[in-house]
């Protein structure tokens, strides 16, 4: 009978023996059969893993040395292949990021031989150089100096067959075996899965569950099971982390934890402390138990082991099982004892390193507040394992509101994901950072009757909270707003270089479901100092950069604008100031044009004149007529945002005083401060608009930020010339009345803003006038009446006659065009129809959006309030109905081009 023919018969057989032919496999085949096995099925080759028989000359005798074949194998012993390799560089970097948190903290090296030695070596360089593959940054840097260089021991686990067949062969040997099993584990989940099954084993067990004691130096212990077997006597309380957790006391796992006493018995459901929870959840009956505490070298409770149901012919744990037991918990006591402190020594080290990453962290960035803090915050978050983090800045025009708030809030938060950086600036119309920082949400949960981060801030003491419903100074309505449910706090004083306190530091919410503890504060501690010195170093920062800013901003103010001579005062006060009704001031038609530059500035006398604000405010004319020179010069040759249009918007004021109701509204520093405000609104002006100084990131910009910005720039420039030598206006007034005074002039100067106006002042001034409300008389309303005249005045020319409206808007047009130019050939960026040159053709269409969107409903609503205000209305109708004929004309000539007739 031919060999072929034997193989076909022996394959045949085995095909129908599948049970015999897997036995046969797992007795006979050897590691480079497995590997042949999975190479021809595209799988990868496993690798070997501190096998001790590879150092063995008898087991290596089947195999080349130079073999590539290696065997990988879990704490466990079992062959792992879950992993296949690859040859990609971002494989690459997972398995060096893997090995590193292997082998971070192995005490020893498995030989010491020469060829190990070498091995090592050329290990150590093969890292370096995949190092070397990542980002050439001081992170990677810092990383790959600070990382441990201790070595976690390995012994990996022999088979539960294999282990099974030696108690029985030798048990001499076996209870050996299972000691050295545990004796160089040092962590504790791996640990105390080999213990569980040990147990079982040593004492034919069905089950076994192990638990160890926690919060000691707390003073509130309680039992900490690391996995889960099964276990009797008390409810369980799984955490977030996955543990299983018992009070210290409770049940039978609590008694003998607390007694230190062994419990066997026989019948576990007949003893009063016995709990038949698991057996309802798991259908598994516990009945003969024995329970036994673990202790260390100090005889000391480090933990408790529970077996359940005897196997075999005995259904009790007998004295026997006791006492071996007793004896293999002895070993196990030492064990968890080392594997404890080395978890703490790890835990210490991997504070040690965080800290030292949030310091690298304040040295690397200190440009921006937000990065800073919320570098800080991930890795305290990441470190005390809680579910949010807060820094909450203080506000310093109070002494408890917060005007900045940022808050992270971990992956999952009660079983929902919810991850969620936020900021909450505090609103704040006189200051021109107010709106530096966006946010998608509202901080209101954390700014709304935080009580306790309020309280942490007057006293300046730590505040540690373990359950904050059972504490009065905790608010749970901050809960309902939020959603979120609050357990545990711990909150801490956050304090600059002179040690006052800036802020307050808090996080929330342990996800292990315990308080804080002593660690946690003393960290927190750190974090606290750490932030409040990148706080610091970041406002000193932003001072720096506002000082290059301002400085900038005033040599290029200084380099372009000069005072004015005494030569210049005499020469205009020698000019005769002709009478109001000469020139029409008081006219709402006035030509805008009929006056040269030396004329408006005896115009402005004038108006200041016949308005008494001169001899109300007992006015020095030498120092009127040099401000008035001064403002002048201080506007640049641009097309329509100059003297004259400053003027222009004066004179608008001026008349509407002289003519309308208003005046009786209004008080004469009010008066005083509008006519200020709209002479230099537009101060220093340059042609471009906000967006323009934004898209450019100019100092303007840098300085002012990206809101009003040319309007604080105005209204400081304005202050600027006051406060030059024998240029102010307002000398004889007092403190008070001053600070009223430039406050009411620096709301009218920031109301010319357009995007303002349309945000706040605009609707609410329609509903008062809608609702028929003619009382100015309280702040709020009062303030609102000055910025709409403000924008009134402003867009005043769109009312005057249509050969004056005209030129007026081929002048702003011009403007837009210029900027329009440096957007597309400086900026490199298409400008806005309105600004597009190549759409020029096209003004009175954007005229028309002008006045239906901004105009005509403001004029329409001040002449519901006054009725002198129609004139106006009608100037603005009249040129609309002149701006339609021009479009009509626009869409016919198109429509000829398009069709060709």
């Amino acid at each position: 009978m031919s060999s072929t023919h034997h193989v076909t018969v022996i394959e045949e057989w085995l095909d129908s023996n599948p049970d015999a032919m897997s036995e046969y496999f797992l007795r006979k085949a050897d590691i480079v059969l497995v590997n042949k096995w999975l190479v021809q099925h595209g799988f990868s080759a496993l690798q070997e893993y501190s096998l001790p028989a590879r150092h063995n000359s008898a087991s290596n005798e089947g195999s080349s040395p130079s073999s590539p074949i290696d065997l990988k194998c879990g704490d466990s012993g079992f062959f792992d292949s879950r992993h296949h390799r690859s040859n990609s560089k971002k494989h690459l970097r997972h398995d060096y990021a893997r090995s590193k948190m292997r082998n971070m903290f192995r005490t020893y090296e498995p030989t010491s031989s020469p060829e190990s030695a070498t091995e090592a070596r050329r290990s150590s360089l093969k890292e370096m150089r995949q190092f070397r593959s990542l980002p050439p940054n001081s992170v990677n840097m810092l990383s790959l100096l600070i990382q441990s260089k201790v070595r976690l021991p390995r012994y990996p686990s022999k088979d539960i067959d294999l282990k099974r067949e030696l108690r029985h062969s030798n048990e001499r040997e076996f209870f050996l075996e299972i000691v050295k099993d545990i004796s160089n584990d040092l962590d504790l989940r791996s640990l105390s899965s080999k213990i569980v099954a040990n147990v079982c084993l040593l004492v034919d067990a069905e089950k076994c569950s192990l638990f160890f004691v926690e919060g000691k130096a707390s003073g509130r212990h309680n039992l900490v099971s690391k996995i889960f077997d099964v276990h009797s006597g008390t409810n369980i309380m799984p955490s977030s982390t996955g543990d299983i957790r018992i009070p210290w006391g409770k049940g039978i796992i609590g008694y003998v934890a607390e007694t230190g006493h062994t419990v066997n018995l026989e019948n576990a459901s007949e003893d009063p402390r016995y709990n038949d929870e698991i057996g309802r959840i798991t259908g598994y009956r516990a009945e003969a138990l024995l329970c036994q505490p673990i202790k260390n070298a100090d005889d000391e409770i480090v933990g408790v082991a529970q077996v359940l149901n005897k196997t075999g012919s005995e259904k009790v744990f007998t004295k026997d099982d006791e006492n071996l037991l007793a004896t293999y918990l002895t070993f196990c006591g030492i064990g968890i004892h080392n594997a404890q402190i080395f978890e703490a020594y790890s835990k210490e080290y991997e504070r040690n390193k965080a800290l030292l990453e949030v310091v690298h962290a304040l040295c690397e960035d200190q440009t921006s507040l937000e990065n800073v803090i919320l570098k800080i915050m991930q890795r305290a978050q990441t470190l005390l394992k809680c579910e949010r983090c807060s820094v909450l800045l203080r506000d310093g025009t109070t002494e408890t509101s917060f005007n900045k708030v940022f808050d992270l809030a971990c992956p999952f938060r009660n079983g929902h994901s919810a991850i969620r950086r936020k900021m909450f600036l505090k609103p704040n119309s006189g200051d021109s950072q107010a709106n530096t920082f966006s946010s998608a949400e509202s901080c209101s949960d954390l700014k709304l009757g935080n009580k306790i981060a309020e309280l942490v801030l007057i006293t300046g003491d730590t505040i540690n909270i373990a359950d904050a419903y059972q504490d009065a100074r905790f608010d749970p309505e901050i809960d309902k707003v939020s959603g979120f449910h609050t357990r545990s706090i711990l909150c801490k004083p956050i304090r600059d270089k002179n040690y006052q306190i800036i802020g307050v530091a808090q996080v929330v919410n342990r996800t292990d479901g315990l308080p804080f503890d002593d660690p946690d504060d003393q960290l927190f501690e750190a974090f606290s100092i750490f932030c409040g010195l990148g706080i610091h170093n970041c406002l000193l920062y932003e001072e720096v950069s506002l000082s290059a800013a301002r400085q900038a901003v005033a040599l290029e103010t200084l380099s372009y604008h000069a005072g004015v001579s005494s030569d210049e005062v005499t020469e205009i006060k020698a000019q005769k100031i002709p009478e109001e009704f000469e020139w029409r001031l008081g006219d709402l038609n006035f030509n805008d044009f009929s006056l040269n530059r030396d004329e408006m500035v005896l115009a402005a006398v004038r108006m200041f004149h016949d308005l008494g604000l001169i001899r109300k405010f007992r006015m020095e004319y030498d120092t009127l007529y040099r401000w008035l020179l001064t403002v002048k010069k201080n506007y640049r040759v641009v097309a329509y945002h100059n003297w004259r249009h400053a003027f222009n918007v004066c004179q608008v004021m001026f008349a509407l005083m002289s003519k309308c109701n208003i005046r009786k509204n209004l008080s004469d520093k009010e008066c005083l401060a509008l006519i200020v405000a709209c002479l230099c609104h537009d101060l220093d002006h340059r042609g471009t608009n906000n967006a323009f100084q934004q898209k450019s990131s100019s100092a303007l910009a840098q300085l002012y930020g990206t809101k009003a910005t040319l309007e604080h720039h105005h209204f400081n420039h304005a202050i600027m010339i006051l406060n030059s030598d024998g240029h102010n206006i307002f000398s004889n007034f007092s403190s008070e009345e001053y600070s009223e005074v430039v406050n009411i002039l620096k709301h009218a100067i920031l109301a010319t803003d357009l995007s303002l106006h349309i945000q706040r002042v605009r609707d609410k001034f329609f509903t008062m006038v809608n609702q028929g409300d003619q009382a100015w008389d309280d702040r709020e309303s009062k303030e609102i009446l000055r910025s709409i005249l403000m924008t009134c005045c402003d867009i005043a020319a769109i009312s005057k006659p249509w050969d004056v409206q005209r030129r007026n808007a081929e002048l702003v047009m011009t403007e837009f065009f210029d900027q329009g130019d440096k957007e597309r050939n400086e900026l490199k960026i298409q400008p806005q129809a309105c600004m597009d040159r190549e759409k020029q053709d096209e003004i009175a269409k954007l005229q028309l959006g002008w006045i239906d969107g901004i105009c005509l409903p403001l004029y329409k609503h001040l002449a519901r309030m006054d009725p002198m205000f129609q004139e106006m209305v009608d100037g603005v109708l009249g040129n609309r109905a002149r701006w339609e004929i021009l479009d009509a004309e626009r869409l016919s000539k198109t429509a000829i081009l398009e069709t060709g007739v």
